[in-house]
């Protein structure tokens, strides 16, 4: 590493931390191909969910790889299903962690639906996915969700760019998700005010570093 080096790399990071970042409020989200690079974001209230495998490193060690790739495949498809039935989109898929949005419409608030989204992909998984498994393959999910503002933009990667949603409910989602146990579902108090009272009913107060924090333990829906 020599001074030059250094020095290029400084210009150009100024160059970004001088640019005039111009903010577009939007209603629902682009198509990723859409959303330019630079000095423009995306200002949108969503719901964002976060969803993943509990403890998928023991597991992949305990059927194997390509076997966990069968388990992600399943897993897969039971998330977009129960997203895309709800109104929502996938943004991101990375490893077993899926990030998803909802946003306010004529179907309801987006809260809401991201909930109803949640206890489906539950019973997806209780109902559909594991009787078809072996008791050691049998998968459980922590679901994490916050509503809110998230800006989106896109950034510079090796392979061209990726669309990003730098927000504290980005991250608040995430580890929502992170601290949450298997069939547990931890939201914020913005989108439990989203709730009607029978959805109000699975929620219990959550002890966190955010206030107004609850969680649904365990919900599933009812088979008719």
């Amino acid at each position: 590493m020599n001074r030059s080096e250094l020095d290029s790399l400084k210009n150009e990071l100024k160059q970004i931390y001088d640019r005039k970042i111009e903010v577009k409020n939007q209603t629902g989200f682009l198509d990723q191909n859409q959303i330019p690079s630079g000095k423009k974001v995306y200002n949108i209230e969503t719901s964002l969910m976060f969803i993943d495998i509990r403890s998928s490193t023991i597991l992949t060690d305990t059927i194997g790889r390509k076997n966990m790739v069968k388990i992600y495949q399943m897993y897969t498809k039971l998330c977009k299903k129960a997203i895309n039935d709800n109104n929502g989109i996938i943004l991101q898929i990375v490893g077993d962690g899926i990030l998803s949005a909802f946003t306010n419409d004529t179907t309801g608030n987006s809260g809401q639906r991201a909930v109803d989204a949640a206890i489906t992909i539950n019973t997806y998984i209780a109902e559909s996915m594991n009787p078809l498994l072996n008791s050691d393959w049998e998968i459980s999910c922590g679901i994490g969700i916050r509503t809110g503002h998230v800006f989106v933009t896109r950034l510079t990667t090796d392979n061209g760019s990726e669309v990003a949603y730098p927000s504290d409910i980005t991250n608040y989602a995430s580890k929502f998700c992170g601290l949450a146990q298997k069939n547990q579902v931890i939201i914020d108090g913005k989108t439990y005010e989203h709730l009607d009272n029978h959805h109000k009913g699975f929620c219990e107060r959550y002890s966190s570093s955010l206030a107004d924090t609850h969680i649904i333990k365990g919900a599933t829906w009812k088979i008719e």
